[in-house]
């Protein structure tokens, strides 16, 4: 039979619609865009896209200043030397230049507790390119790419806490895991207790009452996740945050990624990323011979500027 207008028969239309199989019913249709939406994520998560972080878990933290201080210089009694190797992109301003240097350095981190710190920074061109050390009586930074040759050296009892150095000895040091010495809890009248989320915040004031640090520190289980460093007048000018830490003893982590932001006097910011691998990081003592080669400070005749902290600033020589 010919359907009018078509030229087509009612037999043509049946064998086709036979051939081309049953019609999709609303079910079927849900069932493929779910196998295709399912699909879809799988090709965007395998192709590297972010997923959003876990929340921390919420625990009670410590009731008082005392207790918290305690279990930070407990953590610092449990340190035990430090060997790893990692990565680094260090950002850093001139004077003479608008825009700032940008180095890749491959890291080479030394750490004999108490105070004791040797990072070394290399690149292709130049090894030993950075580098930060520390003994019990002086800190360092050595910069030896020929556009920022510089050379910083200073005495511990000399620094109010930060002492503006983006590589800063002090804040290495503390992120590593000295953020406090044994025995601060006799000082706790110089520090404040805030219980915010996941955090116990820390907060240490200078005789006038003004903020010289502050530490955040997960509750859960009291490791520190960022240290800010405070100016005379009251503003931030350095931020160290650390995570993805690494354990090395009981009662002792080491975080395998740091970023340190620090604001120069004209309000820009230098910064360095270290990222630590976490294969690499193990325990093993120092010789004598090892720390006198490691932990002590370089000559300083190499460098085109020479600096040394005096009275708070760093004074050229």
């Amino acid at each position: 039979m010919m359907t009018p207008g078509t030229g087509r028969t009612t037999e043509d239309r049946r064998r086709r619609t036979e051939q081309a199989g049953p019609r999709p019913t609303d079910g079927s249709r849900a069932s493929v865009v779910c196998l295709l939406s399912a699909v879809v994520c799988l090709v965007v998560l395998s192709g590297g896209c972010a997923t959003r972080p876990q929340p921390l878990a919420i625990c009670p933290g410590q009731a008082t200043v005392t207790e918290a201080l305690q279990t930070l210089a407990l953590r610092a009694q449990r340190a035990v030397p430090v060997w790893a190797n990692g990565n680094a992109v260090l950002t850093l301003h001139t004077p003479d230049r608008k825009k700032p240097e940008r180095h890749a350095l491959d890291l080479v981190i030394r750490f004999d507790p108490p105070t004791r710190l040797y990072v070394q920074g290399n690149v292709t061109a130049v090894p030993r390119a950075v580098i930060l050390g520390s003994n019990d009586e002086e800190f360092w930074l050595a910069l030896r790419p020929k556009e920022i040759s510089s050379y910083y050296i200073g005495r511990w009892q000399e620094v109010r806490d930060f002492e503006g150095l983006v590589m800063s000895p002090r804040v290495v040091l503390e992120a590593i895991g000295i953020v406090v010495q044994p025995g601060a809890e006799l000082e706790a009248a110089s520090w404040t207790l805030e219980n915010k989320g996941a955090y116990d915040i820390l907060t240490r004031r200078d005789a006038a009452g003004r903020p010289v640090k502050r530490l955040h520190v997960y509750a859960c289980d009291y490791s520190v996740h960022k240290i800010e460093y405070f100016e005379a007048r009251g503003r931030v000018v350095a931020v160290a945050q650390l995570g993805e830490y690494e354990p090395l003893v009981e009662g002792f982590q080491v975080p395998t990624r740091i970023e340190i932001t620090s604001t120069r006097p004209d309000r820009r910011k230098d910064s360095v990323v270290m990222d630590i691998s976490s294969a690499s990081v193990r325990t093993k003592p120092f010789s004598e011979k090892q720390r006198q080669g490691l932990f002590h400070p370089p000559e300083a005749d190499k460098f085109e500027n020479i600096y040394r902290y005096e009275d708070g600033q760093w004074v050229r020589q």
